[in-house]
């Protein structure tokens, strides 16, 4: 009798597998970091800002529970949109608190969102 084949959907990497890993902005207006360690992520921007909590995943939603950072924003969800396209993550959050995602993504160069683009940090071998 021969083994059965895995599904082809076990093969297929979830997002959240696919975010996992330090991500470093290329577009926007503010230059971050983000780390993504299971549900956990850290996003610290290079001005100083550092917002480390847990993330909610489903394609192309992202919540983001501020655990740690500005005290304005501790203890809010911020609702996101994001898209993964191989190496590349295209983000842009709500406000923290409400419960309004955007609906889609704003260029990077409009001074009213954050909207940024992020390449994943690959490791040296």
């Amino acid at each position: 009798m021969t083994a059965l084949a895995p599904a082809a959907a076990s093969a297929v990497r979830t997002d959240l597998q696919q975010l996992q890993g330090v991500w470093t902005s290329v577009a926007g207006p503010r230059e971050a970091r983000l780390l993504v360690a299971g549900h956990r992520f850290t996003f610290e921007f290079t001005d100083g800002d550092l917002y480390m909590g847990t993330l909610a995943v489903t394609p192309g939603r992202m919540d983001m529970h501020i655990e740690e950072g500005p005290a304005k924003h501790a203890g809010l969800v911020t609702r996101c949109l994001y898209s993964l396209d191989g190496g590349v993550l295209r983000w842009c959050p709500g406000k923290p608190g409400s419960d309004r995602r955007p609906v889609e993504f704003p260029s990077v160069d409009d001074p009213k969102h954050l909207s940024l683009v992020f390449r994943k940090v690959t490791r040296r071998k």
